[in-house]
């Protein structure tokens, strides 16, 4: 059962602002945190700030991941990079990195029971 939520704060990634958060807690197993992080400043990410703020994400992945049980696994899915999936501490993505003017992520935490 998940019983453990991280706060808008540990999120946050410098440089950009959180435009939108949304917890679904889908069921006793699962909990989603949907976030749209944009630019900090007018305008939009152009492909190396897009490239940092996709590895800073994964990054958090692997973070939260760290902080979780051994049965809790981390996920972020890219919306707007047709849903491409990360599952933490499993490397790197093969992304084209290109000017987006948001990034929608879905992080998803999810209980594994091992029989």
């Amino acid at each position: 059962m998940i019983n453990k939520s991280f706060e808008i704060k540990d999120y946050a990634i410098k440089d950009s602002q959180i435009n939108g958060f949304w917890m679904t807690l889908l069921d006793k197993e699962t909990l989603t945190t949907e976030i749209i992080y944009s630019p900090d400043k007018d305008g939009t990410f152009d492909a190396g700030e897009t490239k940092r703020m996709i590895q800073e994400i994964t990054r958090k992945c692997d973070g939260f991941s760290s902080l979780l049980p051994e049965n809790i696994n981390c996920e972020v899915i890219f919306k707007d990079l047709d849903d491409l999936t990360y599952i933490a501490d499993e490397g790197n993505l093969d992304v084209e990195y290109r000017e987006m003017d948001e990034i929608r992520v879905v992080y998803r935490f999810h209980v594994q029971y091992h029989i």
